[in-house]
């Protein structure tokens, strides 16, 4: 058992076998520093993991794995949205736009977005790779300006792309103030009532088919509610057509390397192995990966969500 594999089994300093503390020169102090480190690169929960004995503050840790997350041009972690979105009030959208800022100041080429962050910046902001190269253009020419026309703030998409959503996914409120209440339509604060009165104390989510979509579109785009991608173990996923595939750097972080791993995978398979692929698939993937079964669903729920793959209802999806 490498250190690694404890850190993420929860094995405590005291559980550690005595080889692995070996490797760690018997230090508590140089665990506790991996189990840092590995927690915020892998986007791990604070909630049941070792971290949480280590950085005490929710928050600051949160803070960390967004700022590390950003820095390192990784997707949004969707996972972690009742964190993220709700308490500290940071947005898919913002998040992305944060990153187009920091990679036009330091002049960076569009090609060291990863594939799926690339992606699901696109499906967000609007800019691909050729809108990049214009904003790229836009902000030198700014630069040579005694006095700048525009921020590069203000060149970027003011809200997201009203985002396509299957009934099946659920709403959940995002952070919410008093002052955002009063800027809100009649029918609009009556669509927050629902979700905060009604949301399952648990998940705190709607499905998304018994909400008005229009509502549901505006809210999302002032930043007030975000979707959640359930995907249960009984769930049947097909992969489509790959339009809209951004195809950019392949080597990425612990998560879009697995991402890329496992659509390569489904991508390959049959019509009829796309039809049998469900929970018994899945976990054949998470064995063939040495990947838990969680993060195995969190991939498939991004697929989903990047409209890259779609659950089968019906039946009949997907049919010729």
């Amino acid at each position: 058992m490498d250190v690694e594999s404890c850190i993420c089994a929860n094995v405590a300093w005291q559980q550690l076998p005595d080889e692995v503390r070996m490797m760690l020169g018997n230090s508590t102090k140089e665990y506790d520093k991996l189990i840092v480190e590995y927690s915020i690169r892998n986007q791990l929960r604070h909630k049941g993991n070792l971290v949480r004995h280590i950085k005490k503050d929710p928050e600051t840790y949160y803070d960390q794995v967004i700022k590390y997350s950003a820095s390192h041009l990784m997707l949004f972690p969707y996972h972690l949205s009742d964190i993220i979105i709700r308490e500290l009030r940071i947005t898919p959208f913002n998040y992305y736009v944060q990153i187009i800022i920091e990679m036009i100041n330091a002049e960076k080429s569009y090609d060291s977005l990863p594939n799926f962050t690339a992606a699901d910046a696109m499906r967000l902001l609007g800019i691909g790779r050729n809108q990049y190269i214009d904003l790229m253009n836009q902000n030198r020419s700014n630069r040579r300006l005694f006095r700048r026309s525009k921020s590069l703030r203000e060149m970027l998409p003011g809200q997201p792309v009203p985002q396509g959503m299957e009934p099946w996914w659920s709403v959940s409120p995002g952070c919410i103030l008093e002052t955002d209440i009063k800027m809100l339509s009649a029918e609009e604060k009556a669509t927050i009532d629902i979700l905060l009165d009604t949301a399952p104390p648990i998940t705190g989510a709607v499905p998304a088919g018994i909400i008005d979509y229009r509502v549901v579109q505006s809210l999302f785009t002032k930043g007030l509610v975000y979707f959640d991608v359930p995907v249960k173990d009984d769930d049947y996923i097909f992969v489509g057509p790959l339009d809209g595939f951004v195809m950019n750097r392949v080597l990425g972080d612990y998560f879009e390397t697995l991402l890329y791993k496992i659509f390569v995978t489904i991508d390959g398979m049959t019509t009829v192995a796309e039809r049998e692929f469900g929970i018994e698939y899945r976990f054949q993937i998470a064995d063939m990966l040495h990947i838990d079964v969680q993060l195995a669903k969190n991939a498939m729920a991004v697929f989903c969500r990047l409209g890259f793959a779609k659950k089968r209802v019906t039946g009949m999806e997907g049919e010729r």
